[in-house]
């Protein structure tokens, strides 16, 4: 991540700023993926995500700041118009819910010592929690199918997605104190998922606490959406050359989710992943492997291929590149 410091003399002449800076990251990715049945089966994927992080610090070392994101996916709906089609998403044509024009609605906190509290386009606690995204699969996540709580899917969640995001509202409240990490969040919901509206509040938390070189989080959601995560409980932790990671979930009318993930390093630069999700809502069993190898100065070649939440096999391979 690059650091730029903005017109630091005038920052400091303004009265009540100790400090402020502005810090810019992100990556960009790109390669091909293969989507089994979808209508291109194999096409060009790709992304760019440029991260913004402004933040500035009072008097009294309380630090307040903003988090946006510019991002643009290649099966990204623009305006609504929709351009073509591609077998990245499942039935192959632009994602009508990832409307991409701009910066992201806007997450904003204040935070001092181990207490942060966040306003806007909040994380949420069931999918910020430990052990929630031990691995992101081949080059895209391959959809996530391998997350307890479909990827966000079940609660609430950072939205990088333009105008998608825009009018995401919540307040949440981050704690850590050495082993022990809480978070507790509420959120307003107004989504449109199968021509269906959906509207109400989630009001969800989380503990988590490392010994021994081993975390454990705990997971609890009161929602007004039936199929929502109510329960999620993950363990992650080093046995042997592996990193494990055990999760489950009570995800409400869609029934319960179990997930097991491994990665494994195989040499110096290249590390191997593998993960196996049984969700009673999806059609098949999940399961898949990835590779990653590291070319040095922020960049990597990686691939993928899952049997995914449809029955289907879907894989990837392409380059990602850090900034």
């Amino acid at each position: 991540m690059k650091k730029v410091l903005f017109a630091t003399t005038a920052l400091v002449a303004t009265a009540g700023v100790a400090a402020a800076d502005v810090t810019f990251g992100g990556y960009g990715r790109f390669g091909v993926i293969y989507v089994e049945g979808a209508t291109n089966e194999t096409t060009i994927t790709s992304r760019f995500r440029l991260q913004i992080d402004a933040t500035a610090e009072s008097d009294n070392g309380i630090t307040f700041g903003a988090r946006a994101r510019i991002q643009q996916d290649n099966d990204g709906d623009s305006n609504g118009a929709n351009l073509g089609a591609d077998a990245a998403s499942a039935g192959g044509t632009f994602r009508g819910d990832r409307v991409e024009t701009g910066i992201n609605g806007i997450r904003y906190f204040a935070r001092s010592g181990g207490l942060e509290v966040g306003v806007g386009n909040i994380y949420g606690a069931i999918d910020s929690m430990p052990g929630m995204y031990p691995v992101e699969l081949g080059l895209t996540g391959l959809s996530y199918d391998y997350i307890i709580n479909q990827a966000g899917g079940y609660s609430a969640t950072y939205d990088s997605d333009g105008n998608g995001a825009a009018g995401r509202n919540g307040v949440e409240v981050l704690y850590a104190m050495g082993d022990l990490k809480a978070h507790l969040s509420y959120s307003e919901l107004d989504l449109v998922a199968n021509n269906n509206d959906l509207e109400g509040e989630r009001i969800e938390g989380y503990l988590a606490y490392t010994f021994s070189g081993w975390t454990v989080a705990l997971g609890l959601q009161d929602s007004d959406i039936a199929g929502d995560t109510e329960l999620a409980l993950t363990v992650g932790g080093n046995v042997g050359v592996a990193d494990l990671t055990f999760g489950y979930a009570d995800n409400g009318t869609n029934g319960d989710a179990f997930a097991i993930t491994a990665a494994f390093d195989i040499g110096a630069a290249t590390r191997l992943t593998a993960v196996v999700l049984d969700q009673e809502s999806y059609t098949d069993t999940v399961y898949g492997v990835g590779v990653t190898h590291d070319l040095g100065g922020g960049t990597s070649l990686r691939g993928g291929v899952q049997n995914n939440r449809n029955g289907a096999t879907v894989a990837d391979l392409g380059v990602r590149f850090n900034f």
